[in-house]
């Protein structure tokens, strides 16, 4: 600050200095010095008369001693414009030339002063950063000592409560037990406190992790009814034909494939209400079988779908599950958000309270039960739920894990009969390099007379794949005999 201080001290000098300097600027201009002297006539030798030289001596006294300045400009102008001018002879001249401005100095005057003004206000800059963090520091110095006086004082009243507890205790006011049930108590109080604290963070979050949940899929939505105008617009081109089938010449089509392919078992699993349980290995197709099911289940037979509950929505969102998400489910457990799971259960345990069989049939899909046992109170609850009356409430549930183990299936009990005289089971499968080969084997179908049938073996056809059959109802007619 010093150096600034020094700065600002000589550019006013420097600005003050070039202003007196140029106050006392000489004349910008040039002047003449013009004497006036006679020549005396008196050039005879006539004694009458004063001789020559004395009589120029008495001339120059008189006249020749006094010079006058004139502007040289003037004076170059008028000397002969007289009536009767005087012989130049008479005149002697002295050229006294312009002395040199000094206007230059009237720059240097404010840059100097321009300077001393940068200088002082970053002098006062510097002051004023330093004196704040002067401040800070003291109110940083007051704020600790002031913590380590709140420290002091909350350490010398526990104390002192301590010594009082014991003192009570000696002179038996108070038991030792009472003492420790005491000291239980408040530990409990504040293991409470933590836990409901943890747990309205852990709310909050979950409510922020829904609405971007919520948010993405509207997103997506949009762009899926963009995506489908531009398919529509592409469909008129390519596909002349399909403009004149109906959606129920569609469905119909749909309906007779499912029907003839291996004894109609896809069919069965579409129009029936009986829960599907679909399980495998990773990478054996479940959960696109899962989709494929739901979109046939919407389109043939008219079923919402309801509900999709997947920890792993955010991976399958654009894979699986694209073609669900603009017939606008509701999605639980994104971002692994096992409490948010839980609530696809009650809000099941809520429909169900007030749906009938006389209501349209929803589908829901639970996904990723495998991972579920253990992860929050309700995950034993859902398999038994959802075995549980779904003709009652005319809702087609379909679930996916990797095995039919308890463990497997969210951790319930004692449902191992249920589950085999209340399902279809379909197992998929993989080979070695985890990748689908789209056949498996199916469980629970029954015959004509209700007996269930043996397993067997089942296999995926071709054209069942979620974008086919999104596209079958949008302008891409299936080629079935492809």
């Amino acid at each position: 600050m010093k150096k600034v201080a020094g700065f600002t001290v000589l550019g006013v000098t420097i600005a003050l200095s070039s202003t007196f300097y140029l106050g006392q600027s000489s004349r910008p201009f040039n002047l003449i010095g013009v004497k006036f002297c006679p020549k005396t006539a008196n050039n005879t030798n006539n004694l009458n008369y004063t001789s020559a030289s004395q009589a120029q001596q008495q001339l120059d006294t008189k006249y020749c001693q006094f010079e006058h300045k004139l502007l040289k400009e003037v004076w170059d102008n008028q000397q002969f414009q007289a009536s009767k001018p005087l012989p130049e002879s008479s005149f002697l001249s002295r050229d006294i030339p312009a002395i040199q401005s000094g206007v230059a100095w009237f720059l240097v005057a404010p840059i100097s002063m321009g300077i001393a003004y940068l200088s002082w206000a970053k002098k006062c800059e510097d002051e004023e950063t330093y004196f704040y963090q002067l401040l800070q520091s003291f109110k940083i110095q007051v704020s600790l000592t002031g913590a380590s006086t709140r420290e002091e004082i909350d350490f010398k009243s526990q104390s002192i409560k301590n010594n009082w507890d014991k003192q009570r205790v000696k002179v038996g006011f108070i038991s030792v037990e009472g003492m420790q049930d005491k000291l239980r108590r408040q530990q409990e109080l504040q293991d409470k406190t933590h836990i409901s604290t943890i747990k309205q963070f852990d709310l909050a979050d979950s409510d922020m992790d829904k609405k971007i949940s919520e948010n993405l899929r509207d997103k997506y939505k949009a762009d899926k009814e963009s995506d489908k105008m531009l398919d529509k617009r592409d469909s008129n081109n390519d596909h002349d034909a399909n403009s004149n089938l109906s959606d129920k010449e569609l469905a119909n089509q749909l309906i007779n494939a499912l029907k003839q392919h291996e004894d109609g078992w896809l069919w069965y699993l579409v129009e029936s209400f009986t829960p599907i349980i679909i399980w495998g290995k990773a990478g054996s197709y479940k959960s696109y079988t899962a989709a494929c099911i739901a979109l046939l289940k919407h389109f043939l037979i008219d079923a919402k779908i309801q509900a999709i509950a997947d920890i792993d929505f955010d991976q399958n969102k654009e894979d699986s599950w694209k073609y669900l998400i603009p017939l606008e489910p509701v999605i639980y457990g994104t971002g692994i958000d096992w409490e948010d799971y839980e609530n696809a259960y009650l809000d099941a345990i809520e429909r169900s309270k007030v749906r009938t069989l006389k209501d349209k049939p929803i589908v829901s899909i639970w996904d990723e039960l495998t991972n579920a046992n253990g992860k929050f109170e309700n995950a034993k609850n859902i398999v038994p739920f959802v075995i549980a009356t779904p003709r009652k409430r005319n809702e087609h549930c379909i679930l996916l894990s990797h095995n039919l183990t308890q463990a497997c299936l969210g951790g319930c009990e004692s449902i191992s009969e249920p589950i085999k005289t209340q399902t279809y089971r379909l197992n998929l499968k993989t080979n070695p390099q985890a990748k689908p080969l789209f056949k498996g084997v199916l469980e629970g179908l029954v015959d004509d007379d209700g007996n269930e049938l043996e397993q067997h073996q089942v296999s995926l056809p071709k054209w069942f794949r979620p974008e086919i059959i999104w596209d079958h109802f949008h302008g891409k007619e299936i080629k079935f005999e492809d």
